[in-house]
């Protein structure tokens, strides 16, 4: 789609400089150049727009484009934002994020925010589903896609979708050689599908609607089955791919996690964490406008707690609809050591890394100069919560702890 765009933005350009000639060339004695170059131009731009009326995505693309650019100027570490963009996926997004809404009169009790932020630390520290273990050895995964109450930050709750209760979703974690099995049961109020980011499975597996898969309707259910290969290892999103602009923002997303038959991905690892990076469209907003680190923004988000001396693996998952991150660790030069599940064959050194949506980064450091570390994204907006009065700091914000002299080390 973003090649649509490039081709809308090309002749609407053609089209403006035959306007311009025209005109220009109104009182000038070639009238009938003037006249021509008028024609041409309406010509031009008339395709332009019926173009954007057919291909409504290129719009889409076009905006990702520029905010690729913009995230790209603020980037000085391993990727630019240019880089995102010609790595980025086709997620079928919405031209416009599609908001959720405001919750904030329905009480949750303190043990119910208590288990949903657990729920982030759980998928921070990289605790997976326990699968059930069929007769045939393949490992069943049951996903539920349900209406939630969401908890944000303070006094602030949204009617949220998620997988069993859970925004995120659960964290899949497989390995290679396993059958897998993943039964999703759709309990929204319309159709949806499941798509698994980076994954070569077969086309009725893909979840991409009408095209690979009928959507799965309220009330139904389907099962989508793979198995496990060593060009799969790494870390992967999953998500929905029905109405993906409007179902990812409302919280259709997840995280799989593939590891080798033997052993880990990165042995020499001490610590290995997840930061699934989401976002959703608040107070009628037309983009999304908070942001949230495995399923909470600041204050709420986990932190990582480490021993100095370690070696650090952190994986960044992007499941945003739109927007672009640039994720910055302060205190570190930090090694990009794989992305969208494929290790690189020479690590990219930075400190700021930028992300497409349904993009993955893996980053490595080791973690020698105490102290606490603010990690963020670099794009001022996305480090906020709208109509907070108690924190200043929002959104894709949290601390890494590298603690000095101590024999305790884990996750917060």
């Amino acid at each position: 789609m973003i090649g649509v765009a490039m081709f809308v933005c090309g002749v609407l350009a053609v089209g403006a400089a035959f306007l311009f000639l025209g005109l220009h060339l109104r009182s000038s004695s070639a009238a009938w150049v003037s006249k021509a170059s008028l024609v041409t131009g309406i010509l031009f731009v008339g395709f332009a727009l019926v173009s954007l009326k057919v291909y409504p995505g290129a719009a889409l693309a076009s905006s990702s484009m520029q905010k690729s650019a913009t995230t790209g100027s603020r980037s000085t570490g391993a990727m630019t934002g240019m880089t995102a963009m010609g790595k980025s996926p086709t997620m079928g997004v919405a031209s416009t994020a599609v908001g959720v809404t405001d919750a904030s009169s329905t009480a949750l009790s303190n043990s119910q925010i208590e288990a949903q932020n657990q729920m982030a630390k759980d998928i921070m520290n990289e605790q997976g589903m326990t699968p059930k273990v069929l007769q045939d050895g393949t490992k069943q995964f049951t996903l539920t896609a349900q209406p939630v109450i969401w908890h944000l930050y303070q006094s602030r709750n949204v009617n949220d979708w998620g997988y069993n209760g859970s925004v995120p979703g659960p964290l899949i974690r497989v390995k290679v050689g396993d059958k897998v099995q993943v039964v999703l049961h759709n309990e929204l109020p319309e159709a949806t599908t499941l798509h698994f980011q980076g994954i070569s499975v077969p086309s009725d597996m893909d979840g991409v609607p009408t095209i690979s898969q009928k959507p799965v309707a309220p009330g139904g259910s389907y099962v989508y089955q793979f198995t496990v290969t060593p060009d799969m290892v790494g870390t992967h999103a999953y998500f929905s791919d029905t109405d993906a602009g409007k179902q990812i923002d409302a919280g259709l997303h997840g995280v799989l996690l593939v590891d080798p038959a033997e052993g880990k991905q990165y042995p020499d690892a001490d610590v290995d964490a997840l930061f699934e990076l989401g976002g959703l469209a608040v107070d009628s907003s037309p983009s999304e406008n908070v942001f949230t680190m495995d399923g909470k923004p600041f204050p709420n988000a986990p932190q990582l707690t480490v021993q100095q001396g370690q070696t650090v693996i952190v994986r960044l998952v992007h499941n945003t609809a739109e927007c672009y991150h640039a994720m910055h660790l302060h205190g570190y030069t930090f090694q990009v050591v794989a992305m969208d599940g494929h290790p690189l064959a020479k690590p990219i050194s930075g400190n700021v890394v930028s992300l497409a949506p349904a993009e993955t980064v893996d980053i490595k450091f080791v973690a020698n100069n105490p102290g606490e570390w603010m990690f963020h994204c670099h794009i001022m907006d996305h480090m906020m919560n709208p109509d907070d009065d108690v924190d200043e700091m929002g959104g894709l914000t949290t601390y890494f702890h590298v603690v000095a002299n101590s024999n305790e080390s884990g996750q917060s």
